[in-house]
């Protein structure tokens, strides 16, 4: 039943997602229409849908049609095309004056921005999920002004807000470099702190990530009176935000109580301070595990970020050998040199495609006032175990630094510390299952090879499971706590959701144009543009939370076509009207319009632009979805 619930559920957001789509392109193809009849212009076609009519019907001079696809509609004017026979008819596009085209071109635009302000309306009466305005983890650029998990966010350069997601806003419409006071409640004190506005990837600050799954039912969590979207606040009267945090907690008390305090924020704000405690019982669980112990991982390069010093200088997959003097065999070697060497150039030797280079980068200083290359690990294990440290794991199996992996359970090949997922050999880092196992692996150390058994390590911890919480269950996570970022439904009376609602698509229009300036001059990476793809898989999952939150989405969505179609592109609205400027700047120095030679050029060129932003945008859009 709850797999059918879930299929008619998906269903439902594809149909929204569809439909919502289209209608946004439906009314912005109808603003052309109607102000295009106002101005006494024929219209040959209106379509709602695109492809083969499924039914149609002609009144007056134009046909109505609904077509097959309903991701939107077109409007086909008379003379609208150098394609088509132009005889200079007064009910031909190009006989009109200058600004009725203007008009007629800016209509589905403006179309775009009207309609934004009632679904926005909508979006808010009917209520939506939205983040709450308490940190959880703060972005880079609000660690670096002080601003610390549990802090609740008031007010951002003097605008009062209630959701995170307002306070990045505020943050990346503004220049780098500004300035931006952000007045916080800590405790029970009020702070001001000055936070740096930046790059967007700087401002990602999250709220707390304890909001609870559905408590198994008939469960001793359940039997508290939690339910789904509760979320802990404390673990034995220690403050919690990040699920890593109370997943800790509750997993050191192995057959003991444990008093967690609980949260369930209200549609309306006032609940989300009010706390009530419980005590549950955590069994024992024994789990088996071989340990992740990073100090048998190889210094080798994963994703390098932009603004940091390795950007541009090292690359995915290189091999760390040397900091300086020091020879570096280990993530956690490397770690500690780079973190010591704050602001200090360091001769750092690669190992590239099986060549050594050696480059200079100087660390930056951190949140944490450490060192920082603005480098992750790579993804991937090696087949080497960098680092094995005395009376370590891997030390009492037998294991020494330098020994390189050559099977696991008699498989040989391209075997790593992760093992093969695929076929089902099982990792040597990182394991964590419910019962006892040996893992027989081969090593080559030096010219020999060594056989060597892997035994799992026992391991007592409360049992999440057995109290009703929903847990993880794969991999090194298995048996942890499985909970969510904040995201309760909110419903605002009548007259805020107005008020609200009035302001945002006035809201989404300037941090638009604010983002894109920023673009142009470098301020902003153009990584964070999407396409249809993008904006299709946006849209399910908003859709998938609730209508108010798909609603919002078309709000940002029709601003964002709206203010899209007004830039000077050609073949975009905004395009049409620099060849109308152009038109009429000719007329001022007594020369006629513009050739259907220059026309053509101009509109080729921009068809080439914009198949090369498509062509951008849903390269970004794949890269999101293959990185997740």
């Amino acid at each position: 039943m709850q797999q059918i619930t879930a299929w008619l559920s998906s269903g439902w957001s594809v149909v929204l997602v569809v439909l919502g789509l289209g209608l946004i392109i439906f009314l912005h193809e109808l603003g052309h229409f109607l102000m295009a009849k106002k101005n006494k212009v024929r219209v040959e076609i209106f379509s709602l849908g695109f492809g083969q009519a499924i039914f149609k019907f002609r009144r007056g001079e134009t046909e109505y049609r609904i077509a097959w696809l309903p991701l939107g509609g077109y409007v086909k004017m008379a003379g609208e095309t150098m394609l088509d026979e132009r005889k200079g008819e007064p009910f031909e596009l190009t006989s009109k004056t200058p600004w009725q085209r203007f008009q007629i071109f800016v209509a589905g635009a403006v179309m775009n921005l009207i309609i934004a302000f009632p679904i926005a309306i909508l979006s808010y009466v009917i209520g939506k999920c939205e983040v709450p305005n308490e940190i959880g983890r703060p972005g880079r650029a609000e660690a670096r002004a002080g601003i610390e998990p549990g802090d609740i966010i008031l007010e951002v350069g003097g605008r009062k807000i209630d959701s995170l997601e307002k306070l990045r806003i505020e943050m990346i419409r503004r220049p780098n470099g500004s300035i931006v006071p952000v007045k916080l409640k800590r405790g029970e004190e009020i702070l001001t702190k000055q936070v740096e506005s930046m790059r967007s990837n700087k401002h990602e600050s999250f709220p707390p990530t304890l909001m609870l799954v559905e408590p198994v039912a008939g469960s001793p969590l359940e039997k508290n009176g939690v339910r789904e979207k509760d979320e802990i606040a404390s673990v034995n009267g220690k403050k919690v935000y990040m699920r890593e945090e109370a997943d800790a907690l509750l997993r050191e008390c192995v057959d003991k109580d444990v008093v967690l305090e609980m949260r369930r924020r209200g549609p309306t704000f006032e609940d989300d301070e009010k706390l009530r405690k419980i005590t549950l019982h955590l069994p024992r669980k024994t789990w088996y595990v071989i340990p992740m112990d990073e100090n048998v991982i190889e210094a080798r390069v994963g994703a390098v970020m932009d603004e940091f010093p390795a950007a541009g200088i090292l690359k995915t997959g290189d091999l760390i050998l040397q900091l300086g003097d020091k020879k570096i065999a280990s993530w956690p070697e490397m770690k500690e040199v780079v973190e010591s060497s704050a602001g200090v150039a360091l001769q750092v030797t690669v190992l590239r495609d099986d060549e050594q280079k050696v480059l200079t980068i100087t660390p930056v200083k951190g949140e944490t006032g450490k060192g920082q290359l603005g480098i992750e690990r790579f993804p991937k294990m090696g087949n080497v175990f960098a680092v094995v440290k005395p009376d370590s794991y891997y030390a009492r199996m037998g294991l020494q630094s330098g020994d390189k992996l050559v099977s696991i359970d008699n498989n040989p090949g391209r075997v790593t510390l992760d093992g093969i997922p695929d076929a089902k050999i099982p990792p040597v880092w990182g394991l964590r299952e419910e019962a006892q196992r040996t893992i027989a692996i081969e090593i080559e150390r030096g010219k020999e090879r060594k056989k060597i058994n892997l035994v799992t390590d026992p391991k007592d911890e409360g049992d999440l499971a057995a109290a009703g919480f929903q847990t993880i269950n794969v991999g090194w996570v298995n048996g942890s706590l499985k909970s969510g970022g904040s995201l309760p439904y909110r419903r605002r009376p009548l007259g805020d959701a107005v008020r609200v609602g009035l302001y945002e698509p006035v809201d989404i229009t300037v941090m638009t144009i604010d983002i894109l300036k920023k673009v142009i001059t470098g301020g902003e990476s153009a990584k964070g543009f999407s396409g249809p793809i993008g904006i299709m898989q946006a849209s399910y999952s908003f859709a998938q939370r609730a209508f108010g939150n798909f609603l919002w989405l078309l709000c940002l969505i029709t601003v964002n076509l709206g203010i899209f179609n007004l830039l000077p592109i050609p073949i975009l609205d905004g395009g049409h009207n620099v060849l109308l400027l152009i038109e009429v700047v000719r007329k001022w120095f007594g020369k006629p319009p513009p050739g259907e030679k220059f026309i053509a050029g101009f509109q080729y060129v921009g068809l080439a632009f914009i198949l090369t932003l498509f062509v951008f945008v849903t390269f970004n859009d794949i890269t999101r979805l293959f990185n997740g």
